[in-house]
């Protein structure tokens, strides 16, 4: 019997931000969509999401990259801007809390963008807890960030489902015993979900 559902965030509550930022930023600064990239999903990228770089050194390091010149807010606007709530994962989500189950979140994240996404939209609330790789200092596929989060339920692993859009990062999951989801859309989550016998309404 499931007992916890553990969300990952962007791709799955939110919308895909660093694929929309890397359109942004690129169009906005005449920097090139892969050059961009190799900033927020490479090793710089990963530096940033586990705490190793403050927000200034990663703007300064990505602008001196890029060659150009901008304010560090105006750019991180550009990343945050691409995150919106998935409506119909909320009203999943609202409806398995209104059921009673054990929300948990897992999340590539860094501070100041956690911030400006928690003033703007108020979505921590819908979790019992979670794991931000920021403050857990290591980053998924890491198995040591999936025991983490397993260690904010007293639930099992094979009583834990776990929900991430790209399915490289379900294996460390599975590993560990927990039942995983690769979200394609609300609709698909919805009867993923229901398959593992989560009582959800219509």
């Amino acid at each position: 019997m499931i007992k916890t559902i553990i969300f990952d965030l962007g791709g799955v509550y939110f919308t895909d931000g660093v694929k929309k930022a890397i359109q942004s930023i690129s169009a906005t600064y005449g920097v090139s969509p892969e050059k961009v990239q190799d900033i927020l999903k490479g090793e710089l990228g990963t530096k940033y999401r586990i705490g190793a770089v403050t927000a200034q050194g990663f703007w300064d390091q990505a602008k001196a990259y890029w060659k150009i010149e901008a304010d560090n807010d105006d750019l991180a606007l550009l990343w945050f801007l691409g995150y919106t709530p998935i409506e119909e994962t909320v009203r999943i989500i609202t409806q398995l809390r209104e059921a009673s189950y054990e929300l948990l979140f897992l999340s590539d994240n860094v501070q100041e963008r956690i911030e400006y996404l928690e003033n703007k939209y108020h979505f921590l609330h819908h979790f019992k807890d979670g794991v931000f790789s920021h403050i857990a200092k290591t980053r998924k596929p890491d198995p040591a960030i999936y025991k983490l989060v397993l260690e904010k339920t007293s639930n099992l692993p094979e009583e834990c489902v776990y929900i991430d859009d790209k399915e490289a990062l379900l294996l460390p999951a599975q590993e560990l015993g927990m039942k995983t989801i690769c979200f394609q859309n609300p609709e698909q989550l919805r009867d993923d979900l229901k398959n593992f016998g989560v009582s959800l309404r219509n």
